[in-house]
């Protein structure tokens, strides 16, 4: 039997490894920049993972939000070449 998640309720949120660093994104206000860390939990109180992103324009101004608020404009390949 097949079970078709949607109809079950199960709801799937995107997560930080989505979002490897390098890669674009989009903010919700549309302005587009660059993945370049990766931030756990914060403390017991902060249970949320967020996501640095630099901006292109201006240079240096960056922002942490959450993964399910982006969306992927040019994800990078990481390559494990030793």
């Amino acid at each position: 039997m097949s079970t078709n998640y949607r109809l079950a309720g199960v709801v799937e949120r995107l997560d930080m490894e989505d979002f490897p660093i390098g890669s674009e994104v989009q903010t919700p206000s549309g302005r587009i920049g660059t993945v370049i860390k990766h931030r756990g939990a914060q403390s017991r109180h902060d249970l949320f993972q967020r996501i640095i992103i630099e901006f292109h324009e201006p240079i240096g101004d960056t922002v942490a939000l959450q993964p399910h608020l982006l969306t992927m404009v040019n994800r990078i390949q990481v390559s494990h070449d030793c």
